[in-house]
């Protein structure tokens, strides 16, 4: 097989909320099809519950305490500036490179990429129908580029699921006017009437990102080079929930990683070897004959896609530094534990100010799972505990091993936390 187009798929805080990963199959056709032709991975994880820091990640192949992204870059923060990114990576080995929708990184960082939107988006905002106008010009751009001989990179960020949702002005009219009688709502939060009708809008942002992918799938197709063309989709991090979005706990880290290419991977496949969004870099530099280099703190799982092998990755890690506020924690998390070490006193929860103004934060009940002060270790027994509500640090041997994972991992990676409070720039 020749070097594939690679052609990546982001949604913004949509963590697992698709069909593939049982929510509501009806609302996205698109993601229930590319699922049933290629592979979904079910314990995809990413490095960071944060939409900057995420993102660095799967663009630097690096952590983000490693390539300086600490905290969003609409609140002054940014890659390193000797960090090569994905697409510089691609387009140095001979890839088209273009990118349309959101990248939520820095300006500087756009250099990869030879075709970049004029609306693109370096910074937070919320503009009306973002999935149609990103898709629609990654549509556009597929068919005119149609039929060249080097192969592409094409990256669209959808700005969907983030809040606001679709069709949401606050209006309570509005609000009560959805249907909820078909929404989902996770365990993780109270099923009452507000977190339904937030769930009927989120429901149409997943509706909205579907159609976008849709309308690409659509556009790949046309233009005669679907069966070249590897396809991922995949999120930032987690729903943006209390005990989602900026927590480490799986809500807050778990997302959708679909991915399809003709000849390379079986379809209707699924599984569950643990990944992480670092490891996306080296695995597509793999796949495209580029060489990965020494500073990727990820390993590849072209294998995985391959399915020869299972990978070997055993455990997987995740941070938070700041988000809006300073909330530095790191976690380890193997097949069956997960180890959180906070590294500073905070509230039991601490939340983005979206997640927090939410109506469905407002109406859950002010216990201590918001205010009461978090322990120093977490440690949370998978098998027995999804939830990852009952800390069972005082009773397992287990945390040592962990611990030692953590720190040891916190030293190879260079993270500057070991040494103390990291202070905004």
């Amino acid at each position: 097989m020749s070097r594939p187009n690679i052609i990546l798929l982001i949604s913004h805080d949509l963590g697992t909320h698709v069909g593939p990963y049982g929510i509501g199959a009806e609302v996205t056709p698109a993601l229930n099809g590319l699922a049933s032709e290629g592979l979904v991975l079910d314990r995809h994880f990413v490095t960071s519950p944060g939409c900057s820091q995420s993102r660095s990640s799967l663009i630097t192949g690096r952590y983000p305490h490693a390539n300086g992204q600490f905290g969003l870059s609409h609140l002054g923060w940014t890659l390193n500036r000797n960090e090569e990114t994905l697409p510089a990576k691609l387009r140095g080995g001979g890839y088209r490179t273009a990118l349309f929708g959101i990248w939520h990184l820095h300006e500087w960082s756009l250099g990869g990429f030879s075709d970049v939107s004029e609306d693109v988006s370096v910074v937070d905002h919320s503009p009306e129908g973002y999935a149609e106008v990103a898709s629609a010009r990654a549509a556009d751009w597929l068919k005119r580029n149609a039929g060249q001989s080097a192969p592409f990179y094409l990256h669209v960020g959808f700005w969907e699921a983030h809040r606001p949702f679709c069709g949401q002005t606050g209006d309570p009219a509005r609000l009560g006017a959805l249907d909820t009688s078909g929404v989902m709502v996770p365990d993780y939060l109270p099923d009452n009437a507000e977190t339904r009708m937030e769930f009927a809008h989120l429901k149409e942002s997943v509706a909205a990102v579907d159609r976008g992918v849709d309308r690409i799938l659509r556009a790949l197709a046309d233009s005669g080079q679907a069966e070249n063309t590897l396809v991922i989709f995949t999120a930032d991090h987690g729903l943006p929930f209390p005990r989602a979005k900026g927590t480490l706990y799986d809500p807050g880290i778990q997302v959708a990683f679909i991915a399809r290419l003709p000849g390379l991977m079986k379809a209707n496949t699924r599984k569950d070897a643990l990944t992480s969004n670092v490891d996306v870099m080296p695995t597509l530099l793999e796949l495209a004959g580029i060489e990965v280099g020494s500073r990727i703190q990820g390993c590849s799982f072209a294998d995985l896609l391959r399915g020869r092998t299972k990978l070997a990755r055993t455990e997987i890690f995740a941070e938070k530094t700041y988000h809006e506020h300073y909330d530095p924690i790191r976690c380890v998390r193997t097949e069956t534990l997960k180890y959180i070490r906070n590294f500073a006193e905070r509230p039991a929860l601490v939340m983005p100010s979206d997640v927090y103004n939410s109506p469905t934060r407002c109406s859950m009940k002010q216990d201590e799972d918001f205010w009461g002060a978090r322990p120093r270790e977490e440690l949370y027994d998978l098998t027995t505990d999804q939830r990852e509500r009952v800390n069972v640090i005082e009773h397992r041997t287990d945390a040592v091993a962990l611990r030692g994972k953590l720190v040891q991992w916190m030293h190879e990676t260079g993270d500057p936390l070991l040494a103390g409070p990291i202070s905004r720039r």
